[in-house]
C-alpha cells in the first residue's frame, strides 16, 4: 500500500537513529571520561559497590599514613630509650666504681656529681621525648576506681545457708551446747547456745581463723515484734542472721535457721597506663578495637625506675644503687621489647593495608573503569551504524515520491 500522510519506514529509521545516538553518546562519554559508569542509570548496583570500595580505599590510605606516623613515633621513643639505656649503663659503671674501697671520699664526691648529672639528663630526656605533644616515656597514666568483690560464692547478692542443728528447738528444750556452724570462703560462721554465767544466751560468732567477732542474744520469754536480724562484721565480710517474727524470744532465737553472707565489695584506686591507639585498618570493627594497634606509654622516669633516691656518695649507698640499677635495666629492656614488638606489628599491619588497597582498587576498577578496547570497537560500530541509518532514512523519506507517478 502506498501512503503519503504516514511514512512508517521513516519513523522506524528515526527511532533506530535515536537509539543509536544515545548509545553513541554513552560510548563517547566513557571514552572521554575513562569511566564505565558516568551516572547512576549506567549501573546503579555497581555504582553503589564502587562508591563503598572507594570510601574504604580512602580510609585505608589514611590508615597506611597512620602506620607510617606510628613507626616514626616509635622510632623517636626507641632512640630516646637507647640513650636512657646508655645513661643507666654508665650509672651502673659509676656505682661499681664507688662501691669499691679503692675510692676515697673525695673520689666518691666526684662520682656522685657525675651521677647526679646523669640523673638530671635522664629526666630531661624523658620530659622532652614527645611526638606532636604526646609524651612517650613519661608514663601519664590516669587514676581509676576499681571495684573488687570478695571471693565468696553463691551469687551477686550473697549466700544463704541453714544452721539446722539448732533449728526448731522449743524454749523448754534449749540447752547449753546446742550449736551449728558454716564454713564459707575461708570464714567460719556459727550459732551456739552457751552459758556465760549470767543466763543462757545464743552466741553468734564470725571467724576468719585469726580474728573473730561475737554477738550474744539473751534467751528470755518476751515476745519479739517484727523480724529481727543480727549483723556481724569482720574486715570486709558482713554476715546477717535472720530470725522469725512473733513467739517468745527463747523460741525465736533458737529457730534461727538462715544465715545470709553478704558479698561485700571494696573500691581501690589504681593507675591505668595511658595507651596510644593507632588505627591501621578499616574492617568495620573499630568500636571493638580490632582495627587498632595499641602501645602503653612507657614510664622511664627516675621514680618509676627506682633511681630517684639512689646515691653514690657512700660505699653502702653505691652497693644499694647497683641493685636498683639492675632493676632499672630490666625495666628499660622490657620497654625496648614493647617498642620493638609494636614496630613489628605495625610493619605487618602496614603491609596488609597496602595489599588490601591494591585489591580494593582492582575491584573498583573492574566495576567503574571503562574497557577502552571494547569501547573503541563499540564506537567504530556505532559510527558505521549511524551512517547506514542516515542513508536509510533518506531512502525512506524519498519513497513516498513514487506516488506522484500514479497521478501522471
Amino acid at each position: 500500500m502506498s501512503r503519503i500522510n504516514t511514512n512508517v519506514a521513516s519513523l522506524n529509521a528515526q527511532r533506530n537513529i535515536s537509539q543509536t545516538n544515545q548509545a553513541f553518546g554513552r560510548t563517547v562519554g566513557r571514552l572521554s571520561s575513562g569511566f564505565r559508569i558516568n551516572r547512576a542509570a549506567d549501573d546503579a548496583a555497581g555504582l553503589g559497590i564502587a562508591n563503598k570500595l572507594r570510601s574504604d580505599i580512602r580510609a585505608l590510605n589514611q590508615a597506611s599514613q597512620n602506620a607510617s606516623q606510628a613507626n616514626s613515633l616509635l622510632q623517636v621513643a626507641e632512640g630516646a630509650t637507647n640513650q636512657i639505656s646508655g645513661i643507666v649503663d654508665r650509672m651502673k659503671e659509676l656505682a661499681a666504681q664507688s662501691a669499691s674501697d679503692s675510692v676515697n671520699d673525695t673520689g666518691r664526691a666526684l662520682i656522685q656529681a657525675e651521677f647526679g648529672e646523669l640523673q638530671a639528663e635522664l629526666t630531661r630526656i624523658v620530659d622532652t621525648t614527645k611526638f606532636q605533644g604526646t609524651s612517650l616515656l613519661a608514663g601519664g597514666g590516669t587514676t581509676e576506681d576499681v571495684t573488687v568483690t570478695t571471693g565468696l560464692t553463691g551469687g551477686t547478692d550473697g549466700v544463704e545457708t541453714t544452721l539446722d542443728a539448732i533449728a526448731n528447738i522449743s524454749a523448754a528444750a534449749v540447752t547449753v551446747g546446742d550449736a551449728a556452724a558454716l564454713e564459707e570462703g575461708g570464714y567460719t560462721i556459727s550459732a551456739a547456745v552457751v552459758d556465760p554465767g549470767s543466763g543462757d544466751v545464743l552466741r553468734f560468732t564470725l571467724s576468719d581463723g585469726t580474728d573473730s567477732t561475737t554477738f550474744d542474744v539473751n534467751l528470755d520469754t518476751g515476745d519479739v515484734d517484727g523480724a529481727q536480724t543480727v549483723n556481724l562484721t569482720l574486715g570486709t565480710l558482713s554476715v546477717e542472721f535472720e530470725v522469725a517474727d512473733g513467739a517468745a524470744a527463747a523460741t525465736v532465737v533458737t529457730d534461727v535457721d538462715t544465715v545470709s553472707i553478704g558479698v561485700e565489695t571494696a573500691t581501690e584506686s589504681t593507675t591505668v597506663p595511658t595507651s596510644l591507639q593507632f588505627l591501621v585498618s578499616v574492617s568495620g570493627s573499630a568500636g571493638s578495637g580490632e582495627d587498632f594497634v595499641s602501645l602503653n606509654v612507657q614510664d622511664l622516669t627516675l621514680a618509676n625506675l627506682g633511681l630517684d633516691a639512689s646515691s653514690l656518695a657512700t660505699r653502702e649507698a653505691a652497693v644499694a644503687a647497683i641493685d636498683a640499677l639492675d632493676a632499672a635495666i630490666d625495666s628499660i629492656s622490657t620497654s625496648m621489647g614493647d617498642i620493638g614488638a609494636a614496630q613489628n606489628r605495625i610493619d605487618f599491619a602496614s603491609a596488609n593495608v597496602a595489599s588490601t588497597i591494591e585489591n580494593f582498587s582492582a575491584a573498583e576498577s573492574v566495576i567503574r573503569d571503562a574497557d577502552f578496547a571494547a569501547e573503541a570497537s563499540e564506537f567504530a560500530r556505532l559510527q558505521i551504524l549511524q551512517q547506514s541509518q542516515i542513508a536509510m532514512l533518506a531512502q525512506a523519506n524519498a519513497a513516498p515520491q513514487g506516488v506522484l507517478q500514479l497521478l501522471g
